[in-house]
């Protein structure tokens, strides 16, 4: 298995956990077997420098490596769309050692991730829609849209 886990600097086991994941300027990437690590490797973030797009090439980045799973102190929203259509689990960690994370991991303790964002910038839950409402034109129905929830 594959995790990649957002790094502050050059990368590796000692580099800590980056709190951004969109704009880390490296990931390392832990290939793990049981509870075992069995290779790391760092990749450049294509993201760390983007004017603009930087979660989604972040994101992409971390596709195409072929991880499983991603580990930052928070994931944006436009990365986590990114991670989530490719299969990514995403998780989040306390600035530690990405030693640390990786045996969070292993045991079971880190969180799963939930996209950040500011207010405004919509959710995932269910949206106060208008629905269908049965009545003479003054009828408000109980909507079930799942709308952008920006409230």
């Amino acid at each position: 298995m594959k995790i990649c886990v957002a790094s502050n600097s050059n990368g590796g086991l000692e580099d800590t956990v980056s709190m951004q994941f969109g704009r880390c300027p490296t990931f390392t990437v832990v290939e793990i077997e049981g509870n075992s690590i069995k290779n790391v490797y760092v990749i450049p973030n294509p993201g760390a420098s983007a004017a603009s797009g930087a979660g989604m090439l972040a994101g992409q980045a971390v596709v195409n490596e072929g991880c499983e799973v991603a580990i930052a102190g928070a994931i944006g929203p436009n990365s986590a769309q990114v991670l989530t259509m490719g299969g990514v689990k995403m998780y989040t960690s306390p600035a530690v050692k990405v030693r640390d994370a990786i045996n969070m991991y292993i045991q079971g303790e880190l969180p799963l991730a939930q996209s950040s964002g500011g207010p405004g910038m919509g959710g995932m839950g269910p949206g106060g829609g208008m629905g269908r409402g049965m009545g003479r034109g003054r009828g408000r129905g109980m909507g079930r849209g799942y709308g952008r929830g920006g409230w």
